[in-house]
C-alpha cells in the first residue's frame, strides 16, 4: 500500500465521523424547536345571520392567541378584520362583500368548520337627507334602501340627541328634529350605524372677516390661517411661533351665539390640539376673551370631531386659540345664531 493510500484510509473515517457529527448537531441544535400546532375546532358561532361589517363571535378550542395567524372565511370570502382571539373564542367582522355560506376558521394552515350556514342580510344604505337646515320640530326625510319596516329597530340621532322617528319604510325614514345643537345625523337600523349630513338646528355656519396670527413657519404660503377654513382636510395651519389663533370677526355692531364647533388636526399632529381653546371676545384687542370650550383629548386625524358649546352670550370675535403646537390644525368650523 502506498503512503498516499495509507493516509487516505486513515483520514476518510475521521472525516466521515466529523461530517456526521456536524449534521447531527445541526439537526438536534438546542436552539431549534419545531412547533406542531393543533387543528382548530369550531363548535358554534353567533349570530346566525347578520349584516356586512357586523361582528360575529366564533366559539371552539385550540384557536391560540395570535390574531395574525387567524383567517376566517364566510363562504369563499375572507374577512378583512379579526378583532381579537383567545384560545376558545374569535371575534371577527363579517366582510363587506360577504356571501351566505359556512364559516371556516384557518390557523397556521389548518382548517375547521361546521355545517351550519351564516346568512348575510342586505345592508342598509343611506343616500340623502331632505335638508341640512331645520328648526326644532321640523320633519326630515332620510332616503336610502334596506331600512326594513320595523320601527322598533330604527333610531335617529342628531349629534348625541335621539330624535323621534315618525315613520319607517324600506327606502325612507322620517324623523322630527329634536331640541339639540347642530350635529351629524346618524341613522341606526338594526344595529347598523349610517352617517348622514351635518344638520344645522336653529343655526347657521358662522363666518365673517377671517383674522388670526400672521405668517407661517418658514414663510410657507400654504400653511397660513386660510388653510383652517378651506374645507380641505389635507391642508393645515403651521404658525411661525408656538402659539397661534384663527377665527372670525362678525363685523361692526354684529355678534353671534356659538352653539357647536367642528375641528380636525393636522395629520400626525393630533396631540398638539390638546389644550386648544375656543374663545369669544367683544373687544378688538381680544383682551376680554372668554374660554367657551377646551379640547381635552387628541382628536382623530382625517375626520371632523364635533362638540357642543354651552353658552348663551353673544360675541363679535369667535376664534380658536392654540397655546402651543404652532396652531397645527387642519380645519375649524363654527356654528350658531346671529
Amino acid at each position: 500500500m502506498t503512503t498516499r493510500n495509507i493516509f487516505s484510509s486513515l483520514l476518510l473515517p475521521g472525516l466521515l465521523l466529523v461530517t456526521g457529527s456536524f449534521f447531527s448537531s445541526c439537526e438536534k441544535d438546542a436552539q431549534f424547536r419545531e412547533f406542531n400546532y393543533p387543528a382548530p375546532i369550531v363548535k358554534d358561532f353567533l349570530p346566525k345571520q347578520g349584516y356586512p361589517l357586523g361582528d360575529v363571535t366564533i366559539t371552539g378550542q385550540d384557536f391560540g392567541e395570535v390574531v395574525g395567524a387567524v383567517r376566517v372565511y364566510f363562504g369563499n370570502v375572507r374577512a378583512d378584520t379579526v378583532r381579537n382571539v383567545t384560545n376558545n373564542k374569535i371575534v371577527v367582522q363579517a366582510p363587506a362583500k360577504g356571501v351566505t355560506g359556512i364559516i371556516t376558521v384557518e390557523i397556521f394552515g389548518k382548517r375547521d368548520s361546521i355545517p351550519q350556514v351564516f346568512t348575510f342580510k342586505p345592508g342598509a344604505r343611506l343616500v340623502s337627507m331632505s335638508s341640512n337646515k331645520a328648526a326644532v320640530g321640523d320633519e326630515i326625510t332620510l332616503t336610502g334602501s334596506n331600512f326594513g319596516t320595523d320601527k322598533s329597530l330604527v333610531h335617529v340621532f342628531v349629534g348625541a340627541k335621539e330624535a323621534a322617528v315618525v315613520s319607517v319604510a324600506a327606502d325612507q325614514v322620517k324623523f322630527q328634529v329634536p331640541d339639540a345643537p347642530p350635529g351629524t345625523v346618524a341613522l341606526v337600523v338594526d344595529g347598523q350605524r349610517l352617517l348622514g349630513q351635518y344638520l344645522l338646528v336653529n343655526a347657521e355656519k358662522l363666518t365673517g372677516t377671517l383674522f388670526g396670527h400672521s405668517g407661517s413657519w418658514s414663510n410657507n404660503p400654504a400653511t397660513v390661517i386660510t388653510a383652517a377654513v378651506d374645507g380641505n382636510l389635507n391642508t393645515y395651519v403651521d404658525a411661525p411661533s408656538a402659539t397661534g389663533y384663527v377665527g372670525y370677526d362678525m363685523g361692526e355692531g354684529k355678534s353671534a351665539v356659538l352653539k357647536s364647533i367642528r375641528y380636525a388636526p393636522r395629520n400626525g399632529s393630533a396631540g398638539k390640539m390638546v389644550g386648544g381653546q375656543i374663545r369669544g371676545a367683544n373687544d378688538s384687542s381680544l383682551s376680554d376673551y372668554v374660554v367657551l370650550y377646551t379640547i381635552a383629548t387628541a382628536p382623530p386625524s382625517g375626520t371632523y370631531t364635533e362638540a357642543t358649546v354651552a353658552v348663551t352670550n353673544r360675541y363679535r370675535y369667535i376664534y380658536y386659540y392654540s397655546p402651543a403646537g404652532n396652531c397645527n390644525i387642519s380645519e375649524i368650523e363654527f356654528y350658531g345664531s346671529r
